[in-house]
Formats: structure tokens, sequence, C-alpha cells
């Protein structure tokens, strides 16, 4: 061996110097073939194991001014880009140290192949120098290295893989010492290295140099020889019958010219020169087979979620090695789905992050990542190992709004794919599609997800046994094979049957009467079945002031796109499974709106609810919930009937866990009046059908502190309608100040000059008891007696309505038969689309005819008016009197939701014409009662009368009493008559345009036989 390296150092510094002349430089022959035992026949076969791989390369050449045959440059990087598909595997041969190379003690063993470097000799000769290959330590960051020593220069040839291009092998050799001075190379790796037939090559450096003879020595390492080894294979030819010929590629750069790469292609080909590729695929076995389950078993959890791909390889040298993975299709079970929990803190991994088509590893962020990845390879010594990375939504190789990227690395190979992820939409469940994956061999592929409350799907939420479906394609046909692997879910079982859900509800300042903000929070235990429908019944005086809020138009309501001037609330949803489900909205993204809109599927006013469907990486667009608000047309009490609740999206399912609505717009919502114990009612259904009522205690406080002052005004009107048999009409109105206590009850007693008219009220025009009884009265036009007019805060325009008059019944105690008794009052008001039905009852009491209105809702009135109409068809009929001639008072008790009452005598305006309606007199005075008046200043004067006046409070008639002059007394003493045109005038309160009538009234004077003034 001395001699032999003395030998290639004397003649490589002789051709180590510059060439004369540059002639260029290129790759001027290049060819790559794997062979058989022959060594000159292709081999074609489709996995199978060639005797060998032959690279021949040469570079141009110069000759000397002296006939020396040099190359016309340096030979400095070389570049041998293999077929795709063909690979070796380097574990089948021991490896050599650097230190073992540079001192010839490779073992045998470790020798893959054999390289020839043809160099100049000078007089047009070319000498060759024949090397071992090794299989060597590789470097960091290369999963194989060969070497071979030229004298004193040891050369590396270091294998990569092409990463983001076609993952197939590339061999370099780079700083090949200027000294070389390379022609041309051969370099022959052997396809099974123990192979008895490369045992006369083992361990052999010859040198031919001519003239002098060829010269070859073993290397210290031994030979040659057989290998120690077994026959395993080390290079396999590719999968894919489809790809046409085999190509290499070869590039290389020169010293001289180290920036410029020149290449050359090689294509195999048979020896009649047909262009050849792989065939036989038919021969190639792929028994791949998936294993899949959750770690957990508890039904509805997230779930570490694991998948073993096995392909078990060949590794007989006369077989046909297992074809590579192609395509995986994998189908996760039912109920196995995307958990919405998952997306909290998660983040996504862009394509420059990934960087599919650079060799570099990817730098996707930790929180994009959702699980571990290892993969065993036999052509490695340790598994590649890295992470699952969460895919940019919509930015990604599909366009998908669900992708993945695995990413491995070890080695110094880095394989990265992308895979395609589809949800169902209507019921979440998976398929993840992996295509075009490495021609590269493992025997298996584990992908573990993420496990805990943040774990990227779910357990079926149901007990049972469930199976994921794969369908597995090799690079060798297109016949995919099918893989099932079953798990069974077998805890917490009892939950997916159950719907138990909770509601609590409330405002935000208990005290009656006030404007608070109004909280509902609806949620069901983990596990359980999904919340569809909601219908939620407020207590009576649980209002708004919708008047108050501009509607969202409905275009906008149904789109979600609601002005910023409609909103009245918010909300917050919680949404995924187990203990840490995700809260929407999240910090930082869009926030929710609660809209006021109106009407909708048969309610006057609805709730828009929009929730942007936001969290981590994802943007799922807008959920939009409609909620119908009925107004019970009796008690005013407001009833949210909801659309049915979204339970998947876009694949996803939500598992919404709660749904919190706060409605806090300043000055929107209105408390009760009244401070008896009531509840907030729900009615809640499951997307299984399943349905439960929930309750939740409610009650306001300090309604002693609300004051109730109402005010009632009542006026006959109807002139000529005033005396006995008339029929006069009547107008109550009442008023009441803000703040104060609603109205819970209106009672007047009428005075005994006005009864029901026993005619008009027993007719057949009256609206029959079962029609006048339903919730909307059905009553014919011909038994309305009068309108109502109420006006409220809440809205924007009055209720109005007829008045209905209805006949009543009473069953007997004692028979059971109904009894007509006296009619009563329907009124059902209409106005922003909504009716409220008043009820009023009519007894005798006393003889006073009394009529009163229970029930009252419990909502503020600021007005309201009750015109009965007279006439000869009113009901009201004046009994046995003149009521000009009398001050009429009715009593009011109006009671209010507090309990507080206002009991008052109203004085009862009429139509009466100012007149004097009745006069007397005594010796000194006159005696005169006026008629038609009310609150004000009634006053009287004339001849013979000292002119006198009076303030009236309230009242019908008032008397008054002038005193007679000293003359008009004489004459009456005298027993001679006075007569005397006296005025009346009346002042309303207030200022307004004075009333005066006059009459003239004759006093008479003492005669025989009777006093003065008689």
């Amino acid at each position: 061996m001395p001699m032999l390296i003395a030998m290639a150092v004397g003649i490589l510094a002789a051709l180590g110097a510059a060439p004369s002349a540059h002639a260029g430089f290129a790759i001027t022959s290049f060819d790559n073939v794997a062979t058989k035992h022959d060594g000159t026949t292709v081999e074609t076969g489709a996995g199978a194991h060639p005797y060998a791989l032959t690279t021949s390369i040469d570079f141009p050449t110069v000759t000397d001014g002296s006939g020396n045959v040099r190359p016309a440059e340096n030979l400095k990087d070389l570049r041998v880009d293999l077929p795709v598909g063909f690979v070796g595997d380097p574990s089948v041969a021991p490896r050599c140290r650097d230190e073992q190379l540079d001192a010839y003690r490779c073992s045998v063993a470790s020798q893959v192949g054999v390289v020839v470097v043809r160099q100049g000799v000078g007089s047009a000769n070319v000498g060759t120098l024949t090397a071992p290959l090794y299989n060597m330590v590789p470097s960091a960051g290369s999963p194989a290295e060969f070497g071979f020593t030229t004298g004193l220069f040891p050369i590396h040839a270091r294998v990569s893989v092409r990463t983001g291009a076609d993952y197939g092998l590339t061999f370099r050799l780079h700083d090949i010492p200027q000294p070389t001075a390379v022609l041309g190379t051969t370099i022959t790796l052997w396809g099974v290295p123990a192979d008895p037939g490369h045992d006369a090559e083992r361990g052999q450096t010859c040198l031919e140099f001519p003239p002098f003879p060829r010269f070859c020595q073993n290397s210290l390492g031994g030979g040659p020889g057989p290998s120690a080894e077994l026959p395993l294979p080390f290079l396999t030819n590719p999968a894919d019958c489809t790809a046409g010929p085999l190509e290499s590629k070869a590039s290389a750069a020169s010293w001289q010219h180290p920036d410029d790469i020149e290449s050359a292609t090689s294509r195999s080909h048979l020896s009649d020169g047909t262009p050849a590729g792989v065939d036989s695929c038919d021969r190639l076995r792929f028994d791949a087979a998936l294993a899949a389950k959750p770690i957990e078993r508890a039904a509805g959890t997230p779930a570490s979620y694991v998948m073993d791909l096995s392909v078990p390889q060949n590794d007989n040298p006369a077989g046909r090695a297992t074809p590579p993975l192609k395509k995986a299709v994998i189908r996760l079970p039912a109920g196995v789905a995307v958990s919405t929990a998952s997306a909290d803190g998660l983040a996504a991994c862009s394509p420059a992050q990934i960087a599919l088509d650079r060799a570099s590893p990817a730098t996707c962020p930790d929180a994009s990542k959702i699980g571990t990845v290892q993969i065993d390879t036999p052509v490695l010594p340790e598994p590649l190992t890295g992470a699952v990375f969460l895919a940019s939504q919509g930015d990604n190789p599909f366009g998908t709004l669900l992708a993945l990227y695995v990413a491995v690395e070890g080695a110094g190979v880095v394989v990265k794919l992308p895979g395609r992820i589809d949800a169902d939409p209507a019921t979440g469940q998976l398929t993840a599609t992996f295509d075009n994956t490495p021609q590269l061999p493992f025997s298996r592929l584990r992908i573990e997800l993420n496990g805990g409350p943040r774990a990227p799907v779910t357990v079926p939420k149901a007990c049972g046994t469930y199976t994921t479906h794969a369908q597995l394609t090799s690079w060798a046909s297109d016949a995919p094979v099918s893989s099932d692997s079953a798990f069974t879910v077998d805890q917490g079982c009892d939950r997916a049957g159950r719907f138990e859900p909770t509601m609590s509800a409330g405002v935000t300042d208990l005290a009656a009467g006030g404007s608070p903000s109004f909280a509902l929070d609806v949620g069901r235990p983990d596990g359980q079945q999904d919340i569809s429908t909601l219908d939620v019944a407020l207590p009576p005086g649980v209002l708004a002031h919708v008047g108050r809020v501009p509607l969202c138009i409905e275009a906008e309501a149904a789109a979600g796109t609601c002005s910023p001037a409609s909103e009245v609330g918010r909300a917050t949803i919680a949404a995924g499974p187990g203990a840490s489900p995700l809260s929407i909205p999240q910090a930082g993204r869009a926030a929710t709106a609660v809209h006021l809109a109106g009407p909708y599927k048969g309610a006057p006013y609805s709730l828009v609810i929009v929730v942007p469907a936001q969290a981590g990486p994802f943007d799922l667009g807008v959920v939009v919930v409609r909620a119908a608000l009925f107004v019970d047309p009796v008690d005013a009490h407001v009833t949210v009937r909801s659309d049915p609740i979204p339970t998947i999206l876009q694949g996803i399912p939500l598992d919404v866990r709660r749904i919190s609505v706060t409605v806090d717009r300043p000055g929107f919502m209105v408390s009760p009046t009244s401070c008896s114990p009531r509840s907030v009612t729900g009615h809640v259904t499951s997307a299984q059908g399943l349905a439960a009522t929930v309750q939740n205690r409610f009650q306001v406080s300090d309604c002693a502190a609300l004051g109730f002052r109402p005010k009632l005004a009542l006026t006959l009107s109807g002139r000529g309608q005033t005396t006995d048999g008339r029929h006069p009409g009547l107008l109550a109105s009442l008023t009441m100040p803000s703040g104060q206590a609603n109205l819970a009850q209106a009672s007047v007693t009428l005075p005994l000059s006005l009864a029901l008219d026993p005619d008009n009220s027993q007719s057949d025009a009256l609206c029959e008891y079962t029609a006048g009884q339903q919730t909307i009265p059905d009553c014919p036009k011909s038994s309305i007696v009068g309108t109502a007019t109420a006006r409220t805060p809440l809205l924007d325009e009055p209720l109005t309505g007829p008045v209905f008059f209805v006949k009543n019944v009473r069953i007997d105690p004692q028979t059971g038969r109904q009894v007509r008794t006296l009619p009563t009052l329907a009124i059902p008001l209409r106005g922003a689309g909504l009716t409220l039905v008043l009820r009023a009852s009519s007894e005798v009491v006393d003889d006073h005819l009394v009529t009163t209105f229970d029930h009252l809702p419990d909502a503020p009135v600021s007005s309201f008016a009750l015109d009965v109409k007279g006439g000869s068809k009113g009901i009201l009929v004046v009994s046995g009197a003149d009521v000009c001639k009398a001050t009429q008072n009715a009593d009011q008790v109006i009671r209010g939701q507090n309990g507080k009452a206002a009991v008052a005598r109203i004085t009862m305006a009429t139509p009466c014409a100012l007149a004097v309606v009745a006069s007397s007199h005594t010796a000194t005075s006159l005696k005169v009662t006026a008629g038609g008046i009310g609150s004000g200043r009634v006053s009287v004067s004339g001849s013979g009368i000292a002119k006198t006046s009076r303030t009236i409070a309230a009242a019908t008639t008032a008397t008054l009493q002038p005193r007679l002059s000293r003359a008009a007394r004489s004459r009456l003493a005298a027993g001679r008559n006075v007569r005397t045109r006296i005025r009346l005038s009346f002042t309303p309160k207030g200022g307004g345009r004075a009333r005066v009538a006059h009459k003239t009234l004759t006093i008479h004077g003492a005669r025989a036989g009777r006093p003065a003034g008689g």
C-alpha cells in the first residue's frame, strides 16, 4: 500500500498543473444505468434490486504542446440526481469512519461499490485509478455518505433527499482536490454489497497509467474476499411503472469557473436504444394496514387520536421490495370530529412557514402544532420525528377550510407533506387525504394528535364500536388496499342520552320600575345532547322601550348586517367538549351583537343575535340566530322563541355548551312594578328531540317606594241625552305620571242617575260569550259600543281598538246551568304590531253600576281613554233624573301593581249648557242654582241683586245666594213683585273662555195670607 500511494502522489502531482489553454468546461457524456448480474442487461423490474448502478461521466480534455492529455478545467463539484423512487439502504453495510478511510483501514464489509477516476497521463494516454467506495459514517445533516481515496486525497460523496422537489436521492462530491485532474469517472454502487459476485473487487485499489502496467494492492482493511455481512439489498428500483424512462441528472462545476454549472441528463435505455422505465409492477406486494384509536375512551370528550400505518418491507435480495405509499385516504368514524374547544390559543402555519418547495425545515409556530409524527424507515438508523401542524384556512395547497402539514426530519432528511381534511358538512365526519407522498420506503408511520382539553378531535358522544376506514394506494398500482380499524367507546355512556339544561336569568338592578340590564344564561352539561331551540317566558312587567330603538331592516337582519343603531345587547357563547370550552367572542376578534328587528314569524318584534364564528386561526363567517318576541295579549309578558341553534358549521360541530345574552342598552329595559314573586320559565329542546323545562325565580324589590297617583276624569256626552230615559255617552280619561307604579286594577262606581239600559244591554247585537272569551275576541261590528286608546312610553305609537259589548254568564252552583249576567267589555288594543286585550266586568252594588278592569298588565301607561257611545243604542241610560240638575259624582278605586290604592270621588263633567236650573228667595236674598259648570269660577249678577261669585273645585251644579237690594226688599215687603234679569257667567279653571247665560226671574212679594218671598 505505501508503494501504491507513492506512485499515485507522484503521478497526480505531475498532472496538477493548470491546462495551457482554456477550452471550456462541460459534461461531454453522462450515463446512469442499473444492470443485472451480467453487467449489461438493464434491470427494469419495479422494486427489483439491481446488481449494480453504474454512473459514468466524462469532461472536456485538452492536449498541451507536449502531447499530454489534461482536463480542460479542474473538476470542483459534482452532483448526481438519481431517478425519482430509486432508493438505497445504507444500513445493510457497516460504516467506515473518516480516520479509517484516511489510513486505508475500512473493512471490506463496508464497501458498497467501486470508483474509477480517469486521468490524463501524457502522450495522449489516459490512466485510471480504481478505488473501493465505502459506506461512511455520515456527516451531520446527511442521511448517508460514501468515501474513497485518490492517493493522499480522501473524497466524500454525501447523499441528500430532494426535499421541496421530487424527494429523490442526490449525491454530491464537493471541493474535489484540484490535483486529481479528473477527465471522467465511473461510480458503481453494488445492489447487494454482500453478493459474492463482488468478492474479487473488495478492498482492491488499482492504478493503471500507461506505459506502466496495472498495479493493484489490497487495503489494510482486507480484501479481496467475501463479506461477513448478510446479503441484504442496498439498491432498489422505483415502483412507478407509469413514470416513463428513468431519468438521472448530473451537474458539475470547475475550480476555474465555480459559479458556472454545467448539466446533463441520462435516460435509461435497453441495448437496442429503447427508453427503459420500470415494469412488472403487478408483481409487487403491498400489505399496508392502519390501526387507529383514541387514547381516551370516554364518550364525547376531547381525545388524543393515534394512527399507526404499517407497511411491511421485503428485504429478500432475490425478491421485490415493497412499493412505497402514494396515497392514503383515511375516513375517521362518524362522531370523531373537530373539537371546537381546540381553537382556543390555536394558530396556523402559513405556506411561507411550511415552505413545501424548499429543503429547509418548517418554521411553523408552536401554537399550530396539533400532534406528533414518527416515521420508521429501513434506510435510516433512527426514526424521522416531527409534528403535525394546522395549515392556514384557505391559504393552503387545497384552498380548504381544514388542512394539515406533516413535517419530520432526522439524519439530514426533511420531509414535509400537505394533507387535505374534509369535514362532512352535515355530520362533521372527517376524511384525511395525503396524495403523491414521497417515493421513500417506510415501515411504520405513527401520528398522535394532541390530547387534553384542547385536543383537536373528540371521541364520539355515544358508546359503541367505531371503525376507521383507510384506502391505501402504492406507487405500483392505482388499486387501493382497504384497511379497517375498530375501537370501542365504553365510558361515560349515559351522557349522550341525557338532556338536563340549566338556566339563570335576572336583572342587574332589582329596584322596581327601574331600567336595568337583563341577562339570560342557558347551558347544558358536557357530553349531553346539543341545545336546539329555546323558548323563554319573561315575567310580566319585564318589558322594553322598543319605540326608542331604530329597528334593523329585514334584509340586514337575515344577513346579520344590522346597523349599530339597532343594537340592544351582546351574546357570549361557550362551545366545545371537555373541561375548557371555547369562549366566543375571543379577545381581539369581532364582537357579538344583539339587535332589535321588526316582525318575524308572527311576532311583532324579534332579536337578531349575531355571533362572528371566529376563534384561533379560523373565521367561519357569521352565525345569525333569530328570536321572535311574542307579547301576550292578556298580561303583556314577553316570550322569546329562538330559531333552531346551529349545531354544525362548515363541517365543524359547534357543540354549544352555554348561551349568554345580555340586553344592556341604556334606558331600554323596564322592570316590573310588582314585587310579587315571579319566575323566568324556559322550554329547551335538544337536537335529538328531548325537551326540558327550566325555571329561575325572579322578584324585584322596593315597590313601596314607587308613587301611585293616577288621575281619572269622567265626562258624559250627548246634548239632549241628560234626562230620564236618554242615553248619554261616557268618556273616561286616565293619566299617569311617569316613574310610578303601573296599574293593576281600576274600578268605577257610577252615580244612581246612570245605569245599564236593560234593553240595549240584552240585545242580540251583543258579542256571543264564547266569541268574546277568545284570547283575541272575535266579535261582530254590531257589538261595538265605543273605542279606546292607550299610550305608553314603551312604544312610539298609541294602541287603539274597539270596545265590544260581550254577553256574560255564570254557573249556578246548585244546578250547574249557565245564567246570564251583566255583559262585559272586551277591548282589543292594537298598535306597533301589538295586540293587548283589556276586559271589564259589570255588577250592581247598592243600586250603583260598578265597572271593574281586573288584571291590567304591569306596563307603564301614560294615558288611557275609553269612549262609550251614547244615543239610541247607547248602553248607559239616565234613570229617574235629570243629570243637569245635580252634581254627578262617581267613585274610583284604582290599585297599583305595588299594592297602593288611589280612592277618590270624581265629579263628572256633563254636556249640560250653562243655565239656572233652580231658584228661590227669602225676604232678603235670592238663591240661584247654576248648572252646566265644572271646575272654575261662577258668578251671578243682575238688577235688584248684589253680584256674587264662587270658586268651584269640581261640581256639576252650584248654588249662589246673592243679597237683594234695599229697593227690592221694600217692594217685596209691600207685597209687590220684583222682576229681575240675572246674568250667570262661568270661567273654567285654567283661564278658558267664559260662558254666559241670562234668565229673567219674578220674585213674588208678600200678600194677605202668605209671607213675602213665598
